[in-house]
């Protein structure tokens, strides 16, 4: 169950997708230590991210970022074109008792790798969840009324949306669509083939299915990624840091694991060379 699938309502101008993810969900949260709030919410941004980025042309990379006031420092989702996903975020440790979501702002990044093919989105927090955050932007900068539903647990990140096209037939039909999807249930999603819930959820509607795509886990921390970011830092400051402790380490925020360089290896690096970094 780490799949995105794609459908349309025939003639209507309506678009939708939904996304169940396991596996992929727990490599992306295995080295975390994230509360249930922060894990919940981490989990419905990844759901929303790959049915954002599975819903355009192109394959585009995609990026959604949260920056805000209140507990939640920083969230960070990024999906490639292949649908290979990794997710990070930070929570501030004084605001143990305040809302995630507070003032701040949301930033949508595609690019398709093309010429003037980069758009960026930046718009206001506005909602109490993810889900409502986001359909704000979709309505703010894409004028495209969108829905989304997005559950998350310690298991599982899925998600379903709905969005209206230019030249939509109606919005009645639309709304009734969104009326139909406020039914759907966390077990519903979590349990059930996708062709078989569009079809119980969305009964009386024409839909046509778009074949499933994989979603998998992505983290770029290889010792190639490695020595080039530690090679950015300068053979002075490298030197600095190995009289001061004796070593380099770099954690990847993502993943969070800590990668360990001995003076030996800060030499190769320096040569050009990617040395095999020791795991910490």
């Amino acid at each position: 169950m780490n799949e995105v699938q794609s459908f349309v309502f025939e003639e209507l101008g309506i678009r939708g997708g939904i996304v169940r993810l396991r596996e992929t969900w727990l490599q992306t949260i295995a080295q975390h230590h994230y509360g249930k709030d922060v894990r919940d919410l981490l989990g419905e941004a990844v759901a929303a991210t790959v049915l954002l980025g599975a819903s355009l042309k192109d394959r585009p990379r995609v990026s959604v970022q949260l920056q805000g006031d209140g507990a939640l420092r920083l969230l960070v989702v990024q999906c490639s074109g292949e649908l290979r996903v990794r997710a990070m975020a930070q929570r501030r440790r004084e605001h143990t008792d305040d809302s995630l979501l507070a003032a701040g702002r949301l930033s949508v990044h595609i690019d398709t790798g093309q010429k003037n093919g980069f758009f960026q989105g930046i718009v206001p927090l506005e909602g109490d969840t993810i889900g409502e955050c986001l359909e704000a932007y979709f309505r703010q900068s894409e004028q495209l009324p969108t829905r989304l539903i997005l559950f998350s647990d310690d298991e599982h990140a899925c998600g379903l949306v709905l969005q209206m096209l230019p030249g939509a037939r109606s919005r009645e039909e639309f709304d009734m669509a969104c009326a139909l999807a406020a039914t759907l249930e966390r077990t519903e999603l979590v349990t059930s083939a996708s062709t078989t819930l569009l079809r119980r959820l969305f009964a009386g509607f024409d839909i046509r299915l778009f074949a499933p795509r994989e979603v998998a886990h992505d983290c770029r921390c290889t010792p190639k990624h490695l020595a080039g970011v530690t090679r950015m830092l300068g053979s002075e400051e490298l030197e600095s840091i190995l009289l001061e402790r004796g070593s380099v380490e770099l954690t990847c925020e993502f993943c969070n694991r800590a990668f360990c360089y001995s003076r030996e290896q800060i030499g190769e690096i320096l040569r050009g060379e990617t040395p095999a970094v020791t795991l910490h």
